[in-house]
């Protein structure tokens, strides 16, 4: 793996995300991904809203997919991507993120780890540097380069990244735990 081939997610990312407009359909209740629906610390999917086509927000126009990595184009250094997982399919996400469809060639689960690499994130953040709105484009999130491996390599990279955050989560609750615990224990003692 010492000699890794970086392609840019265009050559393997859908060009076109089917757009909509909620208020044709007024009456049609859709779920509805804006990047405060994302937790950034789990990367997922945690708070979307059921919302009627006529109040959907101006930027509720991208239609989703299974797999999908949600990518928020708004403070890149946030970190708040998803993948979408199949309670969302053909569900609507906010116009702040950059859908990537992957097609042939790349893993939507290796992609997934990767956009939440310092490697992906670093590049983007400088682009906001000196900016009143930090934000990118579809295109600069486009144009970041992916180390690319044969598909049964990425998926067992995503295997075990999977795991390895998995532990991690595990960690970080029963630390969370721990301080609750502490802090329950402060008060009785006061």
């Amino acid at each position: 793996m010492n000699n890794v081939n970086h392609r840019p997610l265009a050559e393997f990312c859908e060009p076109t995300i089917i757009l909509i407009d909620p208020k044709r359909e007024p009456e049609r209740e859709f779920w509805y991904i804006d990047i405060s629906a994302v937790d950034n610390t789990l990367k997922r999917i945690a708070s979307p809203q059921r919302v009627q086509g006529k109040l959907a927000s101006v930027r509720a126009r991208q239609v989703i997919c299974t797999n999908d990595v949600l990518v928020a184009t708004t403070r890149p250094n946030l970190n708040a991507v998803a993948l979408v997982p199949e309670q969302y399919d053909s569900e609507v996400c906010s116009t702040g993120f950059c859908v990537l469809r992957v097609g042939d060639g790349l893993d939507p689960e290796y992609l997934y780890y990767f956009v939440q690499s310092q490697a992906f994130i670093n590049p983007l953040v400088d682009l906001t540097k000196g900016a009143l709105y930090p934000a990118v484009t579809d295109r600069q999130v486009l144009a970041r380069c992916v180390p690319w491996f044969p598909l049964d390599e990425q998926r067992q990279i995503a295997v075990r990244l999977k795991a390895q955050l998995a532990e991690v989560e595990t960690a970080r609750q029963a630390a969370q735990a721990q301080l609750s615990d502490t802090r329950l224990l402060r008060a009785r003692l006061l």
